[in-house]
């Protein structure tokens, strides 16, 4: 499954949503970590399916144009992909997550002539670089060496706090410029770029244990139980009759009494005559 959101002045939008763009609510929990409720999450199964998404997606990424970039993004794209393997019953299964990121570029007002909104797009991705690279800086200190870690600064660093500093690989791409004019911007980026090299991190395979596994077979076995015993009383299905306690004839089952009555009645001093195969 896959899901696709936009960070726009410190507003998440998910870009897979038909309706208008609105802010969603960014939450914690021990187990999830930040995550974004009610982000709409696809299925899909093969690369194809993907890459349309991701199409549809940057179809609705809030872009704009300023003296440097026709088609300046003028937000950080996040494209999170889940997979889990389906493996046997008796082994434990694999799950993982790939998170894909389109950092926007930072930019200095006085060079890409912006003003009014684009100004504030512009000091909104400035800011989460700046708190994106403060925490960098400090992931790449000797662990013995770290500090706090301001992942709650912004609404980036909370999205990717599991990608840096927790049990993942992470790979940062900076796209330079070959021009003697942006070489201020390209050492800048290169700098950036290098401090995330120095974050050392220590991937673990998620696996789902066997006690784990077997307790959602429980779980999923008790919740079919319950379904069919409801789709029984809705059905209102015979149920089977109970064997007699004692040979009172009142009590004996219908079955039963329909036996009784084939047999002949019985005369005085004559032997009883019962039906062949009794």
């Amino acid at each position: 499954s896959a899901s696709y959101l936009e960070i726009y002045n410190e507003q998440v939008r998910d870009l897979l949503s038909l309706g208008p763009p609105c802010a969603l609510p960014l939450r914690w929990s021990k187990t999830r970590g930040f995550y974004v409720e009610n982000q709409q999450s696809v299925e899909f199964e093969s690369l194809e399916a993907i890459v349309n998404l991701l199409l549809q997606g940057s179809q609705r990424r809030r872009t704009s144009a300023h003296a440097l970039n026709r088609h300046s993004s003028r937000s950080h794209a996040l494209l999170t992909i889940h997979i889990r393997s389906r493996a046997p019953s008796a082994c434990p299964s694999k799950q993982g997550t790939l998170c894909f990121v389109d950092l926007a570029g930072s930019e200095r007002v006085k060079e890409t002539g912006s003003s009014g909104e684009l100004s504030v797009e512009a000091n909104s991705i400035n800011r989460s670089l700046l708190t994106l690279g403060h925490c960098i800086s400090l992931l790449a200190k000797p662990r013995g060496k770290r500090t706090h870690i301001p992942y709650r600064d912004s609404k980036l660093t909370r999205l990717l706090a599991r990608s840096l500093g927790g049990s993942g690989i992470t790979l940062m791409i900076a796209c330079i410029s070959p021009s003697s004019r942006c070489l201020s911007e390209t050492l800048s980026t290169l700098h950036y770029a290098s401090r995330a090299r120095r974050v050392t991190t220590r991937p673990l395979a998620n696996r789902v244990s066997r006690e784990k596994l077997l307790q959602t077979l429980e779980e999923e076995i008790h919740h079919l139980q319950l379904e069919n015993l409801s789709l029984r009383q809705q059905l209102c299905l015979p149920r089977v009759p109970e064997a007699p306690t004692h040979h009172n004839p009142c009590l004996c089952p219908p079955a039963a009494k329909a036996v009784s009555c084939l047999r002949p009645p019985q005369l005085p001093g004559v032997p009883p005559v019962l039906p062949q195969g009794s």
